[in-house]
């Protein structure tokens, strides 16, 4: 019987030129749906740090009597009078030891993942692990790196052990720091009730000094309410409209490189905190900083419909009511009303954002 023979025949030119061809087509009409699969991915992960920061927070704020991390609070405890004293926050603590003053993270999430007593280090672990997947910059530079104890610390992470990532979220400094100090009498403020016996007077006698307050140093266009402090029933009327955090990141230098501020107690924002948004010279979110213009694309790190421009950018933002929302760039310089706390003052509507031309005056209370 005869054998069978198989085809030796292989592909002509033509069939390989139409494989080519197809797989080609292929690949363009799969890359768009790859890339939005891999945004919404990156999305979807920022939107569950979110959430879980909002989620520790709310367990921190049920615990210690309605206040919230932050410098005057988990920044404060154990110092006494002014200035604020950093030498607590240097070289080996614990995993829940703020990595500066402003820092109000660490003391969320520093057991939970298990950060490096060793401030450096556990300045690199939070920065790693709280880390929008959009935020893929390292900071090139350390800001005062001769400054505290353990500077040499960061010389190494930064030079030996893998670097320092960029800062991923910001609070507003408009709600962290006590309010702005009144002139004449003072009170605990909360919306709608009568003001308080004088904390200030406590606290000195107590401590020997009071946490910093707000100050023009923090955002000079507007004044927080005399005698706030930073607690949840404080925030305001709806805390379904006060900014808790949001996507953001500081500081780019002129020349186009990150440094990461490892001043134990820096006076203003530090590395975690940001200036009242509106502001448009804020180095954070302003769109003309005049010392670091390039800030705001690494701050609103989202590409709008389209790749439309600047202003439709898109940052996540979380609420004081845990609740976590995508908004545009112009969307959160039109309430100014989301970034301070209910009752704050228009002092001066110089340099503010032009959604809000002809809208705010000196003197209009937020509300």
């Amino acid at each position: 019987m005869p054998r069978a023979r198989l085809s030796r025949r292989g592909f002509s030119a033509v069939d390989l030129l139409a494989a080519t061809a197809a797989v080609a087509i292929a690949g363009a009409i799969s890359q768009p749906v790859l890339q939005k699969s891999r945004a919404s991915s990156m999305g979807t992960t920022n939107a569950s740090q979110h959430r879980l920061l909002a989620s520790q927070q709310a367990l921190f704020i049920a615990a210690n009597d309605g206040a919230f991390t932050g410098p005057t609070t988990t920044g404060w405890p154990g110092m006494n009078g002014l200035p604020i004293d950093g030498g607590r926050f240097v070289g080996n603590t614990t995993s829940i030891t703020p990595v500066q003053q402003q820092d109000w993270i660490t003391p969320l999430v520093g057991d939970l993942f298990g950060f490096s007593p060793n401030r450096a280090l556990r300045t690199q672990q939070l920065l790693e692990t709280m880390r929008d997947p959009r935020q893929g910059r390292f900071n090139d530079v350390l800001f005062d790196a001769a400054g505290p104890a353990d500077a040499q610390d960061f010389v190494d992470v930064l030079n030996n052990g893998g670097g320092f990532r960029a800062v991923s979220y910001l609070s507003p400094a408009t709600f962290q720091f006590w309010g702005t100090p009144d002139r004449s009498d003072c009170g605990v403020f909360t919306p709608g009730k009568p003001p308080e016996p004088c904390i200030d007077e406590i606290w000195r006698k107590k401590f020997g000094g009071v946490p910093h307050n707000f100050s023009g140093a923090i955002a000079a266009n507007i004044e927080t309410p005399e005698g706030y402090l930073p607690r949840i029933d404080q925030v305001g009327t709806s805390p379904a409209n006060k900014v808790q955090f949001a996507d953001g990141t500081r500081y780019l230098n002129p020349d186009n490189r990150l440094d990461i501020n490892i001043d134990p107690a820096p006076m203003s924002f530090g590395n975690h905190t940001s200036a009242f948004f509106p502001v448009e010279i804020g180095t954070a979110y302003g769109r003309s900083a005049f010392n670091s213009p390039g800030n705001i694309v690494n701050s609103v790190r989202r590409p709008g419909l389209g790749n439309a421009g600047l202003d439709s950018r898109v940052m996540y933002v979380t609420f004081f009511d845990g609740s976590t929302r995508p908004v545009s760039l112009t969307t959160a310089k039109s309430r100014p009303d989301w970034w301070a706390p209910t009752g704050s003052e228009w002092v001066d509507v110089s340099g503010i954002a032009p959604e809000l031309d002809g809208l705010v005056q000196p003197g209009d209370i937020l509300p």
